[in-house]
């Protein structure tokens, strides 16, 4: 049989080079707020990538949204993509991101500092309801409503904002997860004049 995937997500993962150890440190001990709405510690600062420390990092996570953006969006214009907010989750034992997306952004991403791929993961989920449940005998993508991905130092991944994920429970734990957020969005001049969607931004 010939499967045709109509109309897939694309989730990308690359590997970073290492954080060197004093970046690792400051990341360690930067200031941190607690987040009531999914009880994890995050960075005071939501514009992280800012600060000079992480410079080199950001160049990095620049570059693999800009292949992207070239390999998947591979816009007809000239736009620009950039991030917007980031910051840093600080995630411990029995601590849970619940299922969330993210508006006023068109592609997000999480890269790992601290993680283990045997207890760490993120877990995505279909955004389309389906009235009738059928439960396989064995999944696939074709036929999952949730796909995880183990989570691990020096990974990065890339996906649609409006792509739902969560941050599963951990009962065990190798110390603090540590991650990095970020959102990207897009200046120029979207659709066309002909389509009566054109939209300058």
């Amino acid at each position: 049989m010939n499967i045709i995937n109509l109309f897939p997500t694309p989730v990308c993962v690359k590997y970073l080079e290492p954080l060197s150890k004093l970046v690792l440190q400051k990341i360690f001990k930067h200031e941190t707020k607690h987040d009531w709405q999914f009880n994890v510690l995050k960075s005071k600062n939501t514009y992280i990538l800012e600060e000079k420390f992480l410079k080199d990092l950001k160049k990095q996570i620049d570059s693999f949204i800009q292949e992207y953006v070239s390999e998947i969006i591979k816009p007809s214009k000239n736009l620009k993509f950039y991030i917007t907010q980031s910051w840093l989750n600080y995630t411990g034992k029995k601590q849970i991101h619940y299922p969330h997306f993210h508006p006023n952004s068109v592609i997000s991403g999480v890269y790992y500092i601290n993680a283990d791929p045997k207890l760490d993961f993120i877990l995505f989920k279909k955004n389309v309801y389906d009235q009738i449940k059928i439960y396989p005998s064995e999944f696939s993508i074709h036929n999952s409503d949730t796909w995880w991905l183990p989570a691990a130092t020096n990974k990065l991944i890339l996906f649609p904002s409006s792509l739902m994920h969560e941050v599963g429970n951990v009962e065990k734990t190798h110390g603090k997860r540590v991650s990095l957020a970020f959102n990207v969005f897009v200046k120029g001049d979207l659709g066309s004049k002909e389509t009566l969607t054109e939209l300058r931004i």
